[in-house]
């Protein structure tokens, strides 16, 4: 299982999330994250920028930083991070840390559904019918502002030619028959040869372009799964409806 997925789970438990996705809460959550998640691969935030800073927000809670691991998770969903949109819907929509406001939770819940994962989908569902139509109206006051930053048509194109950028450099290299150095990710190697920014955390050396691209594929992949026009050739269409529309569109929990 991969850092994100352990700390999407750990999250998930850790912000209340029983109030809406019906978990349990382990008995020390904090200590549960800090042995899981002691370290994030800097060199993943020149490539998925958002996987690395969801990674930094698991572990800055695990260290009793929340306002900064709050602070970080905003940075995820910058880019895109829908695990990220994810918890910062259920932080507001149960009050967690004090931030109290479930109008915006509700508005954060249908941004990290957008994609219809399942999961998402089921909270913003249940989150949005447990509300009363005032809330709903704000709600979709703050989704409209919400989707101009962390929509996929912005934060998921800002993300996606962040990764196929990097990944050009990457490639090159592979076809150079070159190996790349990613910190966190793979060995040192040479610091003579470098892409990049030509900083230490990406140098020629290490691992094989091959190798490192098919890794980091793989995960962009996961990243990625679900968001609209980035397999297809083309601008992605907005398409955007009334956060109302978009609660009838899913299937309310049972």
């Amino acid at each position: 299982m991969s850092v994100r997925r352990i700390a999407l789970s750990l999250l998930c438990t850790v912000f209340a999330a029983g109030a809406i996705a019906g978990e349990a809460s382990p008995s020390n959550p904090k200590d549960v994250i800090r042995q899981t998640v002691r370290y994030c691969a800097t060199g993943l935030e020149r490539l998925l920028p958002g996987e690395y800073y969801f990674c930094a927000a698991v572990r800055d809670f695990g260290k009793g930083h929340n306002n900064l691991a709050a602070e970080r998770l905003r940075d995820a969903a910058y880019w895109a991070s829908k695990p990220a949109q994810y918890i910062l819907g259920l932080m507001y929509y149960n009050g967690d840390e004090g931030r109290v406001n479930r109008p915006l939770g509700i508005a954060w819940l249908a941004i990290a559904a957008e994609r219809h994962d399942p999961t998402y989908e089921a909270a913003f569902a249940r989150a949005y019918l447990e509300s009363t139509a005032e809330e709903r109206a704000q709600a979709n006051v703050y989704w409209k502002d919400l989707r101009e930053n962390y929509a996929d048509t912005s934060a998921g194109v800002r993300a996606h030619r962040r990764y196929q950028s990097e990944m050009r450099m990457i490639e090159a290299a592979s076809f150079f028959g070159g190996s790349v150095f990613i910190a966190g990710l793979t060995p040192p190697g040479d610091p003579t040869g470098q892409f990049g920014d030509g900083t230490d955390t990406s140098r020629i050396g290490g691992v094989s372009g091959y190798s490192v691209g098919k890794m980091i594929k793989n995960d962009a992949d996961e990243y990625f799964r679900g968001m609209v026009g980035t397999v297809t050739v083309g601008e992605v269409q907005p398409g955007y409806v009334a956060i109302g529309q978009v609660a009838g569109a899913v299937r309310a929990p049972r």
